[in-house]
């Protein structure tokens, strides 16, 4: 038997940032909004039928004998945590857009999740998948990441995230903001700025410069107040405060050490030349893929600067179904 599983990427519009763990048990709370996108991690898992030895092609090649050799460590850790003792021929494959800020990593996380316990035949709810995603990226890895990655990718769709100490996440479903936001997300567009860095790093820095503890803090009050004023709000209403919202918190995470560079801010200049409103850089910055929308209502100028473009271009489209995985 062959398990297919396919997790999407995600984009966060407001609240990143704030559920990094450590701010979380700083501050005792976090909040992310934020939806999946049609861009997926892809993998095909199967038992090996004969040799002692596993495969696993991923972006590299490698074969192994014993679990603690494996030089992946997502794929160790899960390979670990769930005791899978006989040997495993593992395919992966990355989408297009594959890359920093989007959540790719754990996308895969989650994706290879469940198709290991899709292989044992037992079912994980979305939820639960996140959280093993979140267990193992954050607690075994020891990565300095926080959790909306994790469950943004694996619940599919729109959702408002909150996190409390202990990992403890809690998924909100305001129908007026969700209809605003697929509305919202029409007319968006991701460009890739070519410019790959170690997300990890960029972290890391966050967490060591003194001021990122107040500039989350600012990028959390952004969000709690857009909560908050949306209530009973018109959809026109809400669409004006989200982008408002959006567009104070990007001015204040642009701010934070390693986020922007000269580089970012060249490329940066030319969008805005050619009549695209940067709306965030997605992630921990220093690279990746900015959010975009277009200014112009013509389609002839938008066809032409499309065309003059320099950098991979990508319409935005959510993704209503999140993780999924089925045998071949």
């Amino acid at each position: 038997m062959i398990i297919a599983s396919k997790c999407p990427y995600r984009i966060s519009l407001l609240g990143g940032s704030s559920d990094l763990d450590w701010f979380v048990n700083e501050h005792g709370k976090g909040i992310s909004i934020g939806f999946s996108i049609n861009a997926y991690s892809t993998l095909f898992l199967k038992y090996r039928n004969s040799g002692n030895r596993g495969i696993l092609n991923y972006s590299s090649r490698e074969e192994y004998s014993d679990i603690e050799t494996i030089s992946h460590p997502i794929i160790r850790a899960c390979f670990s945590k769930y005791k899978l003792s006989n040997p495993i021929e593992l395919a992966s494959f990355g989408d297009d857009i594959s890359g920093a800020g989007l959540g790719s990593s754990s996308s895969f996380t989650v994706a290879l999740i469940n198709a290991i316990n899709s292989l044992s035949k037992v079912q994980k709810s979305n939820y639960e998948l996140a959280k093993a995603a979140s267990e193992i990226e954050i607690e075994n890895l020891k990565n300095p990441i926080g959790r909306q990655d994790q469950f943004l990718c694996s619940l599919g769709g729109i959702n408002i995230l909150n996190f409390r100490k202990n990992g403890n996440v809690q998924v909100l479903k305001e129908k007026n903001i969700i209809e605003c936001i697929e509305k919202y997300s029409k007319d968006l567009y991701l460009v890739n700025t070519g410019i790959r860095r170690s997300s990890f790093k960029s972290l890391r820095k966050i967490k060591d410069e003194e001021k990122s503890y107040n500039h989350i803090l600012e990028i959390l009050k952004i969000t709690e107040d857009f909560l908050s004023r949306s209530k009973e709000k018109s959809l026109f209403e809400i669409n004006i405060l989200l982008k408002e919202s959006i567009s104070k918190a990007w001015s204040i995470k642009r701010k934070m050490v390693g986020v922007m560079n000269e580089e970012l801010f060249e490329i940066e200049e030319q969008l805005i030349k050619r009549n695209f409103n940067i709306i965030k850089l997605l992630g921990a910055g220093a690279g990746g893929y900015f959010l975009v929308s277009y200014n112009s209502q013509n389609q002839l100028q938008r066809k032409m600067d499309f065309e003059k473009i320099c950098f991979q271009i990508k319409k935005v489209e959510i993704d209503h179904v999140g993780a999924v995985s089925w045998s071949i």
